[in-house]
C-alpha cells in the first residue's frame, strides 16, 4: 500500500510538473517593462545592511518611479523605505549609520532635491533644491553636511549663493519658453548623447549643512562642465579634507582631444585645484582615497581617443605626489576599484572572456584572483568586511548578492523576479568558440529557442554588438535581449569578433582603421562554424542585426556579402563622412581609416557606403532623431540609397528617442518592427501583436 502511494505520489508530481511546463509561455517585449529593475547597493557603515533603488515602470503611463528597499545582508529580508510617486535614486548613509541621503523630485519640486530621512522612522525631509537639480552624494565625515554636486549658469553665479537662484531660475525659464531655438557654436564640441551644450553651464561642488540648510560653494567661480561626458566622478578623503575631482583639462574650443585629469580640492571653500596627473595625456579618472587617506587609486589611459586601449590602475602618494602603475602588466581593464577596510585589498569587476567575475587584488597591484566568476557582476560594495553586488546573467536580471570574502560563497540576497521570470520559457544558453581572423580563438554566446528540437529547422539570427570595444557579456538586456530574439523561434548568437574586449588589450586594439575586414571574417566564420555544429540551423534563413558599431556592421555585411535573407540596422555608423556630426568628434578620424582632408582612400575603404554598389539584401533601418552619438542621418543616407536601387527597405525613426529606445511604449513598438520584419523573410510568429497605445477618450478629453 504505501509503495502504491509513493508510486501515486511521483505521478502526480510528474503530472504537475508536466503542467507547470506546458503552462510556461515566451517572452515578448512587455515583459522587459514588468521586470523590476535592482540599483547598485550601497552598504550601512557596520556591513549589516544594504539600500538599493527599485525602479517599476508603467507602460500605460510611460514612466517609471523608484523608490528605496532596505536589504538584511544576513537573512536577505527587505523592507520598503519610500512610497511615493516619485523618482529616489543615488541613496548614501550617514557615517553613524542613521540616516540615508538621497535624491527625489516629489510634490512641488521642479528638479531633483536633496532629502534625508532617519532609520528610526519618519518622513524624508527636504533640505535643498537647486535651480538645475543635484546629483553625487557624499556625506562629511561629521555627519554634519553632504557635498553634492550642481549646474549653474557661470555669468549668473560667480560665486554661488541663495540671492543667485531667482537670476538662473528667470533664466532658466526663458531658455525654455523662448521663441527662437538656434543653437550657436564655434566650439568643436557642441552637443553630447541627446542636448546641445551651446548654453553656457558650468559644475559646482557644493557642500549642504544638514541642520541649517546652509551651503557653501567649494569651487567658486568654476565656470564649465567637469567633464565631457556633463558628470562630475569625484571622491572624497576619509578625514573630509579633500576632494579628488576629474576634469577634463582641455578648454573651449574643445579643438584638441579630451584630457580628463585627477586634480585635489579642498572642502575648505578656496576653490584651489591642483592638477595630481599632468603629464598624462589620456584620461585619468575614477579617483578613491584609501581608507587611511594616504593614497589614491585611479584608472589611467594612455591614448588620448578611443582606441581599445585598457584601463589601468595607478596610485598617487600624497606625501610624495609620485604616480605609480600598479596593474600595467595585467591585461585587464579596470572601471573602478573598492577598498576592503584595512586597505590591503581591492576588489572590482572585471570583464574576462564573455562574463564579468568579481576579482580581488593586493593595493600594489599583484595577486589578481577571480573570486565568483559565475555571469556579469556589477556595483560592488564593500564595507566592514561585507562585499555586496549586482549579478544577472542571459536568463536571469540584475539581483542582490553577498560575497563571503574568506570563502568565496555568493548568496544570492534578493529574489524581486523570481517568481516573475519562472512563468517564461526561456531557451538553453551556451558558450562557444571557433577559429576566426587571424587564426584566433573566438568565443560567442548562442541562445536556443524555447522547447528547441533538433529535429526541426530553426533559422539564424546573427545579432552584431557595439562598441566596437565591448564586450558580449553573459547578462541580461533590456533592449538587444537575446531570449527575446529567440523566443518566436529562432537560435541567436553575438561574436565578440575582433575589437572586443575582455579578451586582451591586443585583441582589442586590432581593428583600429580597420573597422570591417576581421569582424566580417569572424561574423561568417561563426556563422559556417555553428551551421556545422547545429543541422537543425537552415542555412536558407540566415539574418543579421545590430546597433551602432554594431549598425557599421550591418552595412558593411549589406555591402560584402548576399548571404543573409534579411540584415535589421539599428543607429548605425553607415557612412564615415556622416560621423563627422558626431557629438564626440574626437577620436573618429584616427580610428575610421583616414581623413577627408588626408588619406581619403583609407577612409573610404573602410566606408560602409562606399560598397552600395553590392547592397542587395533587404533592411530594416531604425533611428531616433536625437541620437547625437551616431546622428541619424547615417540612417536616412543608408535608406535613400537603397530606395534609389531598388532594394527593398523600411525605416523607422523616432523623434523623440537617442541613441537608445528608452520610452516603453516606443521600445515595444521597436521590438515589434524587427520582430515583423524577421518573420516577413525568415518565417517564425512575433511573440506581440503589433501595439497600439491610443490614449482613451476620457483620458484624451
Amino acid at each position: 500500500m504505501k509503495f502504491r502511494c509513493v508510486v501515486a505520489f511521483v505521478l502526480s508530481l510528474a503530472f504537475s510538473v508536466a503542467v507547470l511546463a506546458a503552462e510556461k509561455r515566451v517572452l515578448t517585449p512587455q515583459d522587459l517593462w514588468a521586470i523590476k529593475r535592482v540599483s547598485a547597493p550601497a552598504l550601512s557603515p557596520d556591513g549589516k545592511t544594504a539600500v538599493i533603488v527599485l525602479q517599476e515602470w508603467s507602460i500605460e503611463k510611460n514612466k517609471s518611479t523608484s523608490n528605496l528597499w532596505l536589504v538584511d545582508v544576513a537573512s536577505g529580508a527587505v523592507k520598503r523605505l519610500t512610497t511615493a510617486q516619485a523618482s529616489d535614486s543615488a541613496p548614501t548613509w550617514s557615517p553613524d549609520g542613521t540616516r540615508l541621503a538621497f535624491t527625489s523630485k516629489r510634490g512641488d519640486d521642479e528638479n531633483a532635491s536633496l532629502y534625508v530621512m532617519r532609520l528610526d522612522g519618519g518622513e524624508p525631509e527636504k533640505l535643498i533644491e537647486f535651480p538645475f537639480g543635484l546629483s553625487g552624494l557624499k556625506w562629511m565625515p561629521d555627519g554634519q553636511s553632504i557635498v553634492v554636486v550642481t549646474t549653474v549658469i557661470p555669468e549668473l553665479s560667480a560665486s554661488l549663493k541663495k540671492e543667485d537662484f531667482a537670476a538662473l531660475k528667470k533664466e532658466t525659464k526663458h531658455r525654455k519658453e523662448s521663441k527662437m531655438t538656434a543653437k550657436v557654436t564655434e566650439n568643436r564640441q557642441y552637443r553630447y548623447f541627446d542636448h546641445y551644450i551651446t548654453d553656457s553651464a558650468a559644475h559646482r561642488l557644493v557642500l549642504v549643512n544638514t541642520a541649517t540648510k546652509e551651503f557653501k560653494d567649494l569651487t567658486p567661480k568654476w565656470d564649465r562642465l567637469f567633464t565631457v561626458a556633463g558628470e562630475a566622478n569625484y571622491d572624497l578623503s576619509p578625514d573630509g579634507k579633500t576632494i579628488a575631482l576629474s576634469i577634463n583639462t582641455v578648454k573651449p574650443p574643445y579643438q584638441s582631444h579630451p584630457n580628463h585629469d585627477i586634480y585635489l580640492l579642498p572642502t575648505d571653500g578656496s576653490g584651489t585645484l591642483q592638477n595630481i596627473t599632468p603629464e598624462n595625456k589620456g584620461d585619468d579618472t575614477s579617483a578613491t582615497f584609501s581608507p587611511d587617506g594616504k593614497t589614491i587609486i585611479f584608472g589611467r589611459q594612455d591614448v588620448p581617443f578611443y582606441s581599445g586601449e585598457f584601463a589601468k590602475l595607478w596610485k598617487h602618494d600624497l606625501a610624495t605626489g609620485q604616480n605609480t602603475a600598479l596593474t600595467e602588466s595585467l591585461d585587464y581593464a579596470f572601471d573602478s576599484v573598492k577598498f576592503s577596510a584595512d586597505g590591503k585589498t581591492l576588489w572590482a569587476a572585471v570583464e574576462n572572456q564573455g562574463v564579468v567575475p568579481v576579482f580581488k587584488l593586493n593595493a600594489d597591484g599583484s595577486g589578481l584572483t577571480a573570486v565568483y566568476k559565475e555571469g556579469s557582476s556589477s556595483g560592488l560594495d564593500v564595507k566592514s568586511g561585507t562585499l555586496v553586488f549586482l549579478n544577472d546573467n542571459t536568463s536571469r536580471p540584475n539581483e542582490l548578492f553577498a560575497l563571503d570574502i574568506s570563502t568565496g560563497h555568493a548568496r544570492q540576497l534578493t529574489h524581486f523576479n523570481d517568481e516573475f521570470m519562472a512563468q517564461f520559457n526561456l531557451g538553453k544558453v551556451e558558450g562557444y568558440w571557433f577559429t576566426g581572423a587571424n587564426n584566433e580563438q573566438i568565443h560567442g554566446w548562442l541562445v536556443y529557442p524555447p522547447n528547441y528540437d533538433t529535429a526541426k529547422k530553426y533559422p539564424l539570427v546573427q545579432l552584431m554588438h557595439g562598441g566596437p570595444h565591448t564586450m558580449n557579456r553573459d547578462s541580461w538586456s533590456y533592449r538587444w535581449n537575446t531570449q527575446l530574439f529567440a523566443a518566436p523561434g529562432y537560435i541567436v548568437t553575438w561574436v565578440d569578433r575582433h575589437g572586443s574586449t575582455g579578451y586582451s588589450e591586443k585583441f582589442a586594439s586590432s581593428i583600429v582603421n580597420q573597422w570591417g575586414d576581421m569582424p566580417f571574417e569572424d561574423i561568417m566564420k561563426s556563422t559556417d562554424f555553428l551551421i556545422k555544429k547545429l543541422p537543425a540551423i537552415d542555412p536558407t534563413k540566415l539574418a543579421a542585426a545590430g546597433a551602432s558599431y554594431g549598425g557599421y556592421m550591418a552595412a558593411w555585411v549589406l555591402g560584402h556579402t548576399d548571404r543573409f535573407k534579411t540584415i535589421i540596422n539599428h543607429a548605425g555608423v553607415n557612412s564615415s563622412y556622416a560621423q563627422y556630426a558626431t557629438d564626440v568628434p574626437h577620436g573618429f578620424p584616427e580610428v575610421m581609416g583616414g581623413k577627408p582632408w588626408e588619406n581619403l582612400e583609407g577612409m573610404q575603404k573602410q566606408n560602409p557606403m562606399f560598397y552600395a554598389k553590392n547592397f542587395k539584401t533587404p533592411m530594416l533601418i531604425l533611428h531616433g532623431e536625437l541620437d547625437y552619438r551616431v546622428p541619424y542621418g547615417n540612417g536616412l543616407e543608408l535608406y535613400g540609397v537603397l530606395q534609389a536601387m531598388n532594394v527593398p527597405s523600411r525605416l523607422v525613426v523616432f523623434p523623440n528617442e537617442n541613441h537608445w529606445v528608452l520610452s516603453p511604449q516606443n521600445a515595444i513598438y521597436w521590438h515589434w518592427e524587427m520582430q515583423s520584419w524577421l518573420s516577413r523573410y525568415l518565417g517564425g510568429k512575433p511573440v506581440l501583436e503589433k501595439p497600439n497605445f491610443d490614449a482613451p477618450a476620457e483620458a484624451a478629453k
